[in-house]
């Protein structure tokens, strides 16, 4: 029987996504971020112990990112049903906003008139509706998506938002990531959802490449988002909107004052725990 490693990464939610990201590029098929920890599973192989060192190594680096260190790191040995059991208990249906429901593949929903289902499988990539950001932005999109509209999802990841975009009424979806492994994950939930005429993937840094759309969104960093930002106002139609997220509600300041002027008007702001979330319309 198959044997899995559980991890259990103490760290301050600041650090939560570049710590599941390490995760998941040490081979991790599941991530999943709690309160003060990040949760990963590595398949015991005759490699995991490499691996497993190499994984910390990377994790002292969070400092000189200018990050908080990891507090502590647990590792556990857990048999195949027990880890089946352990990562599925996390990822019941979610229902975010008025409409969109997100479930995973094992769970049975019927939908309520006029709601959107999501299925998706929790995997290598971000983006399976439970962290607060992707919540935000699912809502904002909620709003502002009208039938026939042109998106652009820039670090798509898992493909959620651009998935959640084409069930919205989005006649064309643009989504953008520079992780060849998330691009994977993100057709398999494509497809998944039938939306394959709507959306296309894209291998590419911000949104190279990508056409003039009606609502552009990015759930990334604030220092990403600030350095994109001019890139994202010329892919924008006017009168188009922004919406933003992955933005630490302390470190916010900055985005703020940007998106407070010219190209940019009607900025609303959204919090949600350590996070917030913003949309601005192109002028």
């Amino acid at each position: 029987m198959s044997q899995w490693c559980e991890l259990v990464i103490r760290v301050a939610q600041e650090s939560h996504d570049a710590v599941a990201d390490l995760c998941r590029r040490a081979g991790s098929p599941g991530v999943r971020i709690e309160e003060s920890a990040v949760v990963a599973y590595l398949p015991v192989t005759g490699s995991t112990r490499d691996i497993l060192r190499s994984l910390r190594d990377e994790l002292e680096r969070l400092p000189e990112w200018g990050l908080p260190p990891v507090q502590s790191v647990e590792e556990r040995i857990l048999q195949q049903t027990e880890w089946a059991t352990a990562w599925q208990q996390y990822f019941p249906v979610q229902r975010i906003g008025k409409r969109v429901v997100i479930k995973p593949p094992w769970e049975h929903y019927q939908p309520q008139t006029g709601e959107v289902v999501v299925e998706l499988e929790p995997g290598m990539a971000f983006g399976t509706g439970q962290h607060e950001t992707t919540q935000m932005c699912i809502e904002l999109l909620e709003e502002l998506i009208q039938t026939g509209m042109a998106v652009v999802d820039v670090g798509t990841g898992s493909g959620v938002l651009a998935i959640v975009a084409a069930k919205l009424g989005a006649r064309l979806v643009w989504a953008g990531d520079n992780d060849p492994l998330a691009l994977l994950n993100a057709q398999k939930n494509v497809a998944r959802n039938g939306v394959g005429q709507v959306v296309s993937l894209h291998l590419a840094d911000g949104c190279e490449g990508a056409p003039r759309c009606d609502v552009l969104v990015a759930n990334l960093t604030s220092e990403v988002i600030e350095r994109l930002l001019p890139d994202f106002a010329r892919c924008i139609h006017p009168q188009g909107w922004l919406v933003v997220t992955g933005i630490v509600r302390d470190r916010s300041h900055s985005l703020r004052r940007l998106l407070s002027r010219a190209p940019w008007t009607d900025l609303t702001e959204r919090e949600c725990g350590e996070w917030c979330a913003f949309a601005a319309r192109r002028l």
